[in-house]
């Protein structure tokens, strides 16, 4: 029997939670700890309970949590699955990657479920009700929770926050590699630049409103730019909501950039499938992230910490990282993304023009959350968990 089973996703393709899963396992493995995968292989009732039965393999199990791995409305199937594991009599400890309230879930079921599904009026009733209800499912059946993010504690009910842990979403290199970028950026310091290059990376979807960043950008060229600038959205598509998604931004920049060159100002979309290594690669190659989420249910993201492995400029909704550590951001409001963006990205480019390439306060962040600090966060937690009484079992 291993030390703990960890469940998450198979595939990148759904989202970053494969990735996530990987990268803690290698390390959590680096110091010591026996660890035991068993992915969720595909969207089905039966397998939610195939993954709990694989994880009975381990003294202790770690599910990765993500509604959409679950199948139905907002996860419906994780029922199966934390029941076969209480049957099972297993502890297990959540990572919420997502908190919703309710009212969060059942909105995000109006507006990224609904739009794109063909649903009868019973299975649209039933989608309200299973989403009103999933949100409560990891919280009463788990033993201890993770979450990312001061405000996804304080989004929890009074039970959820008796049993949540606060670990950062794990930037992905070590801290003794934060500190030899430190050191460069330390070098880097008064470089000019003769074009300031901002890149939006990562999965293309409705929900990062890229037209919001092309408004953003525009309004500020009008006013003059001391230097040329490229905006560059780069990443592929998911589904077919984001197929649509692309296809419109691709049109609506092809017919406007004929307008923004003349400013200084290039625009561009590039579908592309990149690895982890390429998604950092394009982050750290540009001066400014520029990240236009608009679900404001989102908490920690991975391309941030990805961004934030080489002191980049980020430019991010005020999402949960951001209350974690406001200094290592230029945040804007959701609320009104229009003009707090234009003065956010202001803010990012004036420092790039500067010379300051490399923002301190995301290398600290970077640091506090390096992948080998949080691993041992995590092997600290089993063995709290271990500590206690093992429940008993049946005779």
């Amino acid at each position: 029997m291993s030390e703990v089973a960890m469940v998450y996703d198979f595939s990148r393709k759904k989202c970053g939670i494969k990735e996530y899963g990987d990268a803690l396992v290698k390390w959590l493995k680096a110091i010591g700890v026996d660890v035991e995968v068993c992915d969720l292989k595909k969207e089905s009732y039966a397998d939610s309970v195939r993954a709990a039965l694989c994880a009975s393999r381990g003294e202790l199990v770690h599910t990765q949590h993500e509604y959409g791995l679950f199948k139905g409305h907002f996860g419906w199937s994780q029922i199966f699955y934390y029941l076969t594991l209480k049957l099972l009599r297993k502890r297990d400890i959540t990572t919420l990657h997502t908190v919703l309230t309710p009212k969060q879930a059942i909105e995000n079921y109006v507006k990224f479920s609904l739009p794109y599904v063909k649903e009868s009026l019973i299975e649209t009733m039933r989608g309200f009700l299973i989403s009103a209800l999933v949100p409560y499912i990891p919280q009463a059946f788990s033993d201890l929770l993770v979450v990312h993010t001061l405000r996804g504690y304080e989004l929890l009910p009074w039970l959820g926050k008796m049993k949540a842990v606060l670990i950062p979403h794990f930037t992905p290199k070590p801290s003794w590699k934060i500190d030899e970028i430190i050191e460069k950026c330390r070098n880097m310091m008064s470089k000019k630049v003769e074009r300031v290059e901002i890149v939006t990376p990562g999965f293309i979807r409705p929900t990062k409103r890229y037209d919001w960043a092309v408004h953003a950008l525009v309004s500020l060229a009008l006013e003059g730019l001391e230097v040329p600038l490229r905006y560059t959205v780069v990443g592929t598509t998911q589904d077919e909501a984001g197929e649509r998604w692309y296809q419109y931004m691709k049109d609506f920049i092809d017919e406007i950039s004929k307008y923004t060159e003349k400013l200084g100002l290039e625009i561009r979309i590039v579908k592309k499938m990149m690895t982890k290594e390429e998604l950092i690669e394009r982050a750290c190659s540009a001066h400014v992230v520029l990240l236009p989420y608009s679900d404001p249910t989102q908490e920690a993201s991975g391309i941030v910490h990805d961004s934030l492995t080489c002191g980049k400029h980020i430019v991010v909704p005020k999402i949960g990282d951001v209350r974690n550590y406001p200094e290592a951001f230029h945040p804007f409001d959701i609320d009104d993304p229009l003009p707090t963006m234009k003065q956010a990205l202001r803010r990012a480019i004036d420092e790039v023009l500067r010379g300051n390439l490399c923002n301190p306060g995301a290398l600290a962040y970077a640091r506090f959350t390096a992948v080998d600090r949080v691993a041992r966060r995590h092997a600290e937690l089993y063995a709290t968990l271990r500590s206690r009484r093992s429940p008993r079992r049946p005779s």
